[in-house]
């Protein structure tokens, strides 16, 4: 895959360079392999250091997807409408589950809906 630091990307091309996925999705993935991360940092102001996993199937499913591989993926920020930054190939490091452990996660990032936490390591 090659993506460029820094560089933007459209939905559809990091589809086509990754392999697959759905354009929707925070976590593409394909045959159960998370292909890339498209995260909003409206939602993580934390940046590249976490994903704050929400409710719903597809959305825990994906977040369950990420942390059983030990592959790293390419992970982009949303800049504007269908416009990513690429940031670097991340993995997860590890995650919480436990509502203690979410809930400064929730309160720093306004949001009241989180079911996990994913940590984020770089991988050169």
């Amino acid at each position: 895959m090659g993506f460029q630091l820094n560089k933007t990307y459209t939905r559809q091309q990091i589809q086509e360079l990754v392999g697959g996925g759905s354009v929707h999705d925070y976590l593409p993935n394909k045959d159960g392999v998370v292909l890339c991360a498209c995260l909003s940092q409206e939602y993580d102001p934390r940046g590249q250091q976490v994903i704050l996993v929400g409710q719903g199937p597809l959305v825990q499913e994906e977040g369950e997807l990420f942390c059983a591989q030990s592959t790293a993926v390419p992970v982009f920020f949303k800049k504007v409408a269908n416009l990513w930054e690429y940031v670097g190939n991340f993995r997860a490091s590890r995650w919480i589950e436990d509502p203690e452990g979410i809930l400064r996660f929730e309160e720093s990032s306004g949001r009241a809906n989180l079911t996990k936490v994913i940590f984020l390591e770089e991988v050169k």
